[in-house]
């Protein structure tokens, strides 16, 4: 009895592992622009998994979740990386992680989607709508996208940080994702 058990066991995380595809971690980027003082400001995210199963034929199939170790920031500089980790803006040792997990993507034609999903960061959840495209480049698949939000949403940049016209409230999260393998649905 044992035995089937198992081999039931194996064999359904077999298929799991291979309904995902596989991101290529050197060619893909998780980032973000920002505005402070009216100046543009680019930063990213270093550490970040994705567990993606996107078929650009079948969109509404699509299912994605992306983890951020939010500790991994970079905004160009110490200081600033410093910064960004403390209690007002992303408070990495309350809240080392955030997430993003697709809900819904849908088909807006030559090769461009719509993307919804809930995005989570010091444990507040807001869906989040952006645009992105899908390309086939050899073997790889290269999803890249714009997410705009709100940081006040996010409790991002409390007390005096909260000033919109030093840091603007609004943010562009911008990734290239490039994935091998194929959907698995």
């Amino acid at each position: 009895m044992l035995r089937p058990l198992l081999l039931a066991a194996l064999l359904a995380t077999s298929i799991g592992a291979q309904a995902a595809q596989t991101l290529v971690p050197q060619k893909s980027k998780l980032g973000f622009v920002f505005s402070q003082m009216n100046t543009p400001v680019d930063g990213s995210f270093k550490n970040y998994t994705a567990t993606i199963d996107f078929d650009p034929a079948k969109p509404e199939a699509a299912s994605a979740q992306i983890v951020i170790d939010l500790a991994s920031i970079d905004v160009g500089g110490p200081d600033g990386n410093a910064e960004a980790k403390k209690k007002a803006w992303f408070d990495v040792a309350a809240n080392p992680k955030g997430t993003f997990t697709a809900t819904t993507v849908k088909a807006l034609g030559g090769g461009k989607f719509e993307t919804k999903g809930k995005l989570t960061i010091k444990g507040i959840s807001r869906e989040v709508v952006g645009q992105m495209t899908a390309k086939q480049q050899g073997a790889e698949l290269v999803l890249e996208g714009t997410v705009p939000l709100l940081r006040l949403n996010y409790k991002l940049g409390d007390g005096a940080w909260a000033d919109t016209g030093t840091v603007a409230d609004e943010v562009a999260v911008k990734y290239k994702l490039v994935l091998t393998g194929k959907a698995g649905k």
